[in-house]
């Protein structure tokens, strides 16, 4: 009988290689990623196995950068009305976005988009569809630029969602997320939610997330017509923001820039630094139409 482990590797490698070979977009990755991948399956979770392979059963996304987008998709798309939407706020030279990382990145086509089939991240086929991008693209990102973050962007449904319907639906997505995660989570990321020392974690790599909803009315930076989430690799801060400095000096312009783009709202409190007392990131990922904390439902990914 084969061993487990060897096993688990062939599945996990084969699976993988043969969703991402199949689209032209990504197939020049697929050399680097399948090493990766198979240095990183030591140190893989058996209990995970199973539900990795299921990755084969939907299509793989492409991941496009903004010329591939404007190429690709006609202004009759959701697709291009989606993108054109997100790349208005963040070119705005009247109404500069508060985050002046994304808005670079964008101008220096740092950014790349995937496009889900519908706006419920938490379904089945898109879960799959997130891990296996995140897979794809955070072992290559550094090659993106200094600014880069991987954009996923939602049609509109006909169901009316509120800002509290979004949260659940971004919460619970996050959720599965984690439990198809590869690797155990890193021994020095706290794995309780209202902890200062959490943040999101996949295949052992920490990162960002900030989501904008259709719903947001006065808090006008977290606005889009289309549900989006954006995630960002934690090595871009970790670059840009080497000094404590830095991170005081960044935090203090990005207060001003959010007080001044959803005047005459505030910015949220729980806008932080990593690792500050008393703050946690998980509240700065989906922030409120008003300053109420948007605490995450549940106190850890993990718990039932």
């Amino acid at each position: 009988m084969p061993n487990l482990e060897n096993l688990a590797s062939y599945l996990l490698v084969f699976f993988v290689g043969l969703t991402i070979a199949g689209s032209s977009t990504v197939r020049s990755k697929w050399i680097q990623l399948s090493h990766f991948v198979t240095v990183s399956l030591k140190e893989i979770q058996p209990s995970k196995i199973a539900e990795i392979t299921q990755a084969r059963d939907s299509t793989e996304p492409e991941l496009l950068d903004k010329y591939q987008v404007e190429k690709q998709y006609s202004s009759e798309t959701w697709e291009r009305q989606a993108y054109n939407a997100f790349a208005e706020k963040l070119s705005d030279k009247e109404k500069i976005f508060p985050c002046i990382y994304a808005s670079k990145g964008y101008k220096d086509n740092d950014l790349l988009y995937m496009f889900l089939p519908s706006e419920d991240p938490s379904e089945r086929r898109n879960v799959l569809s997130v891990a296996r991008a995140i897979l794809a693209y955070v072992p290559t990102s550094h090659k993106y630029g200094l600014n880069t973050s991987l954009v996923v962007l939602t049609p509109n449904s006909q169901k009316k969602r509120t800002v509290d319907d979004y949260h659940m639906l971004f919460w619970t997505f996050l959720k599965s997320l984690r439990q198809l995660d590869p690797k155990p989570w890193p021994s020095n990321i706290s794995e309780e939610t209202m902890s200062n020392r959490w943040c999101f974690c996949f295949d052992g790599k920490p990162a960002f997330l900030a989501v904008l909803t259709p719903a947001h009315e006065k808090r006008q930076s977290r606005y889009l017509p289309f549900f989006c989430f954006v995630y960002q690799p934690r090595w871009v801060f970790e670059l840009l923001l080497t000094t404590e400095a830095k991170r005081e000096s960044a935090l203090k312009n990005v207060r001003a820039l959010i007080d001044k783009y959803d005047d005459p709202l505030e910015h949220s409190p729980d806008i932080a630094n990593f690792g500050d007392v008393g703050s946690s990131e998980s509240k700065e990922y989906f922030i409120y139409d008003e300053n109420r904390p948007a605490v995450c439902p549940w106190p850890t990914l993990l718990a039932p």
